[in-house]
């Protein structure tokens, strides 16, 4: 085995910027991300929040990673769909509510990913669990706060 740094780490680094209109624009490699707010509790604002972007983050690495993980071992996975659901613990704090100052965190995080693949319905969910051990942003997330994943075979 390699004992070269770049061998067992990966580094990335991002530049973050207020604008003047109290939007946070993230460099990223070749573009940016901007981000709107931490959290929108109106259900009409479209604008882009960090919230909506950590719960994309967290539901699209899966995805992702479970098609990765299915190309190296060509497993064929087909029509791939994924729900999330994350509770926030004391969102009125974050509302700035008078008399409300617990500490507000994101406390559980619920998924469902929906698959159709070949194998056997015990199989996929088998592969689907194992396949987990690759996912970075799962194994980051798994012993910070509560994640439930299921797997779904569809017909």
């Amino acid at each position: 085995m390699s004992s070269l740094y770049e061998s067992y780490n990966y580094d990335a680094s991002y530049r973050a910027v207020l604008s003047s209109n109290d939007v946070v624009k993230v460099f990223t490699e070749k573009d940016f991300i901007e981000v709107n707010s931490q959290i929108s509790f109106d259900i009409e604002d479209s604008n882009k929040t960090s919230f909506n972007y950590f719960a994309s983050s967290i539901i699209s690495g899966i995805i992702h990673n479970l098609i990765f993980v299915s190309k190296k071992l060509n497993i064929k996975l087909e029509d791939i769909e994924g729900k999330i659901k994350i509770k926030l613990k004391n969102p009125l704090t974050v509302l700035a509510v008078k008399g409300y100052s617990e500490e507000a965190k994101i406390d559980s995080c619920d998924i469902t990913v929906y698959l159709f693949s070949d194998l056997e319905d015990d199989e996929l969910i088998e592969f689907c669990k194992k396949s987990l051990n690759s996912c970075f942003i799962y194994n980051t997330l798994k012993d910070l706060m509560d994640i439930n994943i299921k797997f779904i075979p569809i017909l």
